[in-house]
């Protein structure tokens, strides 16, 4: 099963100087977007990170967590006030998972269970 963990950004710079206004993980990619553009709209975003990820467990603590599967999708605003969704590939690590509901690695932000 795949799940998708977004976040919403307040810059658009990652992986360094960005803050997170919104996240979540849920079981829908179209879910995520809307969320994504929802806080896009708002104007509290400047961009938003969506990455598909699946389920697992850490190897050494038995806890759950999420492994990134290495898609993802960026997405920004544009002139014409829709967002445009941008698909992106990263080479994944087989140690790099995500403890739960954490959208993206080193961020220490809870986010809810939007399914």
């Amino acid at each position: 099963m795949i799940f998708y963990s977004w976040t919403a950004l307040s810059d658009g710079n990652p992986p360094s100087g960005q803050t997170s206004v919104a996240m979540g993980i849920t079981d829908d990619r179209g879910r995520a977007m809307r969320a994504g553009e929802e806080t896009l709209g708002s104007g509290r975003a400047l961009m938003v990170i969506i990455e598909a990820v699946r389920p697992a467990m850490a190897a050494q603590t038995l806890a759950p967590c999420y492994v990134r599967t290495g898609v993802g999708w960026r997405g920004r605003r544009v002139s014409s006030g829709e967002v445009d969704w941008e698909r992106f590939f990263v080479r994944i690590d087989p140690a790099d998972t995500l403890p739960p509901y954490e959208p993206l690695a080193g961020w220490d932000h809870e986010a809810p269970d939007l399914h």
